[in-house]
């Protein structure tokens, strides 16, 4: 299967497997021609640069309705900001870790979550979604749909319950990296998620293949959140508590036994930090949105990730519109008091 050469900021989807070419030059991946094995739950994402692939994480982008006139002003505002922070990331690929259509599983849901996916398909490259807690449906099956066969989705969890890997290959076609999407869904990792890693890890070892260098994509922190900055590993900034809901702290050994070098979620909209514990990183991205609360006291943005897939070294900042990339000092502790409830 041949393919015509193609700028940055194109791409092209193939196959049922969810081939994914972007860069410059002529690329190609013939299904006989892999140096790894996609697994079912698997897309393929092609990079000319395996020393620097860049990573837009959006969190938390709340959109609301654009029915709604005020609504449709907030979302404008939204969408500055990720037109911004875009501009600025210059990304390979973008990743939200969930909350962006608020379903709760009310009438109306799955329209909202039309829209949104809408929303990301129109960004114009490659986009994959990791389900928030606000993002469930009457109907979830519809969202699994819409995000599979959304234009430039790289999602690929309708099977498996919203958690699948992202395969990023080099210019000649060899694995260089997996992102790892999970669905923290309403109480956090669980059982059902810590299987559904155990069947990745066994389903990569019935393949032969190397465990690859991965990064794994959520939305409800781990308890070791709490951890980290309670012990003083963390730098960044905390400005409210740590929301883990039923995550009771097993997950990080799952996680270790994929080899997950960082982890990034979301949920907690004023917390921005990062710290390791058993050589895992922790980060909380940066929010997005809005339309959410926390942005009077601090500012919305996205988080850029930057990954050396040769070295395995990586490294994240904040992107905020019209300030400086943000990262806090080894050590640095910001702590934000949290609103006085009257």
């Amino acid at each position: 299967m041949k393919h015509e050469s193609i700028s940055r900021r194109q791409f092209l989807l193939t196959g049922a497997a969810g081939i994914i070419l972007a860069g410059t030059g002529c690329a190609s991946l013939k299904r006989s021609g892999y140096p790894f094995h996609p697994l079912p739950y698997s897309a393929q994402l092609r990079i000319e640069h395996p020393s620097k692939l860049r990573i837009l994480q959006l969190t938390d982008v709340h959109w609301g309705a654009d029915k709604d006139p005020l609504e449709k002003l907030t979302n404008k505002r939204t969408a500055a900001i990720i037109a911004d922070i875009m501009a600025q990331a210059k990304a390979d690929l973008i990743i939200v870790t969930g909350d962006s259509w608020s379903g709760n599983r009310k009438p109306g849901g799955e329209e909202r979550m039309a829209e949104v996916v809408a929303k990301y398909a129109a960004l114009g490259m490659p986009w994959a979604y990791a389900w928030g807690n606000h993002d469930q449906l009457i109907d979830n099956n519809a969202g699994h749909k819409a995000l599979t066969e959304a234009k430039n989705s790289l999602y690929r969890g309708a099977a498996t319950g919203g958690n699948y890997v992202i395969d990023v290959a080099g210019p000649r076609g060899n694995r260089v990296c997996q992102l790892v999407c999970l669905n923290s869904e309403v109480e956090g990792l669980s059982a059902t998620q810590q299987a559904w890693m155990n069947t990745l890890a066994e389903d990569t070892a019935k393949t032969g293949d190397q465990q690859p260098l991965r990064f794994t994509f959520f939305h409800i922190p781990i308890k070791q959140y709490v951890d980290i900055w309670d012990s003083g590993v963390a730098s960044g900034i905390k400005g409210e508590k740590q929301c883990i809901e039923s995550e009771d702290g097993s997950s990080l050994a799952f996680l270790k036994m994929l080899g997950v070098r960082a982890c990034f979620c979301g949920h907690d909209h004023v917390n921005n930090y990062s710290g390791k514990i058993d050589g895992v990183d922790l980060v909380y991205g940066r929010a997005t949105g809005v339309g959410s609360y926390g942005g009077d006291r601090v500012s919305k943005g996205g988080t850029l990730i930057t990954i050396n897939c040769r070295t395995g070294h990586y490294d994240w900042a904040a992107l905020i519109p019209g300030k400086p990339k943000w990262k806090p000092r080894h050590g640095e502790q910001i702590t934000i008091p949290e609103p006085k409830k009257h």
